[in-house]
C-alpha cells in the first residue's frame, strides 16, 4: 500500500474489527483523492449514520501532522465537530412541560407542615 500512516493504521483498524468494510473503503477513497470534496463529505455522512464520527475524526487527527494535508484535514475535523454537535442536540430529551405531581404534593405537604407549626406556636406562646 502506501508509507502513509493513517492507510497502515486503517489496515490494523480494519483487522481489530472496529471499523466497517464500507468506512474502509470511503477512507481509502479519501486518502486517494484527497483534494476532492465529494469523497470527504461521503465519509462524513457515512460516519454520521453510521456513528462511526470518532473514528473519521482519529483518522483525520491522524493528518494534521502531514504538511500537505494539514490544513484539509483540520477543516474536515471542525465539519465533524459541527456534525457531532447537530447529532447530540437532536438526540437531546426535551424539557418536562409542567412539574410532576410527587414534587407538587410534596411542596404541598411541606407548606401545610410549616402553617400548622407557625399556628401551633403563635397560639402556644
Amino acid at each position: 500500500m502506501s508509507d502513509n500512516p493513517a492507510v497502515t493504521d486503517s489496515d490494523s483498524l480494519s483487522a481489530g474489527g472496529s471499523a466497517d468494510a464500507g468506512f474502509e473503503a470511503l477512507w481509502q477513497r479519501v486518502v486517494d483523492q484527497w483534494d476532492d470534496d465529494k469523497t470527504h463529505a461521503a465519509l462524513i455522512e457515512f460516519a454520521l449514520r453510521t456513528e462511526q464520527l470518532s473514528e473519521a475524526a482519529g483518522r483525520y487527527r491522524k493528518l494534521k501532522d502531514d504538511p500537505t494535508k494539514a490544513a484539509g484535514a483540520q477543516k474536515r475535523l471542525d465539519a465533524i465537530v459541527l456534525a457531532a454537535t447537530q447529532l447530540m442536540m437532536s438526540k437531546k430529551t426535551p424539557p418536562r412541560a409542567k412539574v410532576p405531581l410527587s414534587i407538587t404534593l410534596s411542596a404541598f405537604g411541606i407548606f401545610l407542615f410549616v402553617l400548622c407549626l407557625v399556628v401551633y406556636m403563635f397560639l402556644h406562646r
